[in-house]
């Protein structure tokens, strides 16, 4: 267990006294303060993850746009925005928050298959750097709000590369059939008549091809076939975004490292866009093994089929077991020998709500001792929800030997605090 949490947290994460503890701190405690189910943060982690970063790939210099749909806790963005990076924004929520929290717009990349008239004025209006254009749709939109507005609208245009990679069919972002980019004749035919769009300056060219990637092949795949193609049409934009995508440890599997990854990225990049700036867009790799999800077991249930322990966490509070089939480790905040198999599921009423299945564990857990979803930093809190009337979870940063609250726990009266009996 300690090379596990070794691998996942450069030792923020440790058992010290047969007791968990986020850098400083005693997750046991942290539980009996703030109550459970809660969301653990380490600010360190996420501050050494941006370094990490920045060395990967410091020969191609980019800018980092953190992707705020991982994780928008405010107190973590004021961490990323402080750490000099910028922001990739899917919605003008997301938008609203990143100024808010003091983002400049100039370092604000808007992505997002669907956004709307008064998103797209929204971004216009804050002068945000870069709109990531999706459809020849949206193209002729964003032209026509920006002629209104008498602006010139920045934009990069997603190109949809028709690469597979390893991940879930899910989060596949660059298969054809797949509703993100435009097709690549798509994207050559707006380029050779941009002279059309007298409101609109093409910047850039933006690929997204998944999320949670082994491997950096398949980004030196992508920049080669970019290259091709931009070659062809004579054109070389001033920006080339790669998205983000960069995987993270779940369990002790094969990854390639962050540093053989921004090496092989930026020898590809550097060989061919010397003269364009490189952006990516990493979510995950920032926060998902920052974060832990602390829960309480209520019942340790056995039957002559299945051992299930009950907890207080279940799909609303972190659905990607249930939306993805995804694996997190779970471990007692006491170190014990496991020697049981569980599964263990929620309280919520659907038999997919598990965060955990055929899980070795200590046999003699009962009711009040706590246990911990491991890299549940990104889209965790972020895709909670209020399914089953239950109030989404507090949220809390650890720094050395301080942990603050980050986010209220929900009460049941915020349940119904928009809602009116008609």
């Amino acid at each position: 267990m300690e090379e596990y949490l070794e691998l996942i947290s450069d030792g923020l994460y440790k058992f010290r006294g047969g007791k968990l503890f986020i850098e400083g701190v005693c997750a046991e405690d942290i539980c009996r303060e703030f109550g459970t189910p809660v969301y653990v943060y380490s600010s360190s982690y996420i501050k050494r993850q941006i370094e990490k970063l920045r060395s990967a790939f410091k020969t191609a210099c980019p800018l980092i746009c953190y992707s705020m749909k991982a994780n928008g806790n405010m107190s973590i963005l004021n961490l990323i925005r402080k750490a000099g990076c910028g922001i990739d924004i899917v919605s003008a929520g997301e938008l609203a928050k990143a100024l808010r929290v003091g983002f400049s717009a100039e370092k604000i990349v808007f992505a997002g298959v669907g956004k709307t008239k008064q998103e797209i004025v929204d971004g216009l209006t804050a002068n945000i750097f870069l709109f990531t254009v999706e459809s020849v749709e949206e193209l002729k939109t964003i032209q026509q709000i920006a002629r209104q507005l008498k602006k010139i609208a920045s934009v990069s245009l997603r190109i949809n590369l028709d690469i597979d990679v390893d991940t879930h069919h899910y989060t596949k972002t660059s298969k054809k059939e797949t509703k993100f980019g435009m097709p690549v004749e798509q994207v050559g035919s707006i380029i050779r008549s941009r002279e059309k769009f007298s409101y609109i300056d093409v910047k850039g060219i933006h690929f997204h091809l998944g999320s949670n990637i082994k491997i950096s092949g398949v980004y030196v795949q992508a920049l080669e076939r970019l290259k091709d193609f931009l070659k062809e049409l004579n054109f070389m934009p001033s920006v080339i975004d790669i998205g983000g995508g960069f995987g993270i440890h779940y369990r002790k599997e094969h990854l390639e490292k962050i540093e053989s990854f921004g090496k092989n990225i930026c020898n590809c990049f550097l060989k061919n866009f010397s003269g364009s700036t490189m952006i990516i867009e990493p979510g995950r790799f920032i926060v998902g093994n920052s974060g832990i999800l602390l829960t309480t077991v209520i019942y340790n249930k056995r039957t002559p089929h299945r051992n299930f322990l009950i907890v207080d966490s279940g799909m609303n509070d972190l659905i990607r077991p249930a939306l993805y089939n995804s694996y997190h480790e779970i471990v007692p905040v006491k170190k014990k020998d496991c020697c049981t198999v569980y599964d263990i599921v929620g309280p919520v009423c659907e038999t997919g709500d598990f965060l955990g299945k055929d899980r070795m564990l200590p046999a003699d857990l009962k009711p009040g001792d706590f246990l911990a979803v491991m890299s549940a930093g990104a889209y965790g809190f972020s895709m909670s929800s209020n399914y089953n009337g239950r109030p989404r979870a507090a949220e809390v940063i650890v720094s050395g030997d301080t942990v603050k609250c980050c986010r209220r726990r929900e009460t049941i009266q915020d349940l119904w605090k928009l809602e009116k009996t008609l």
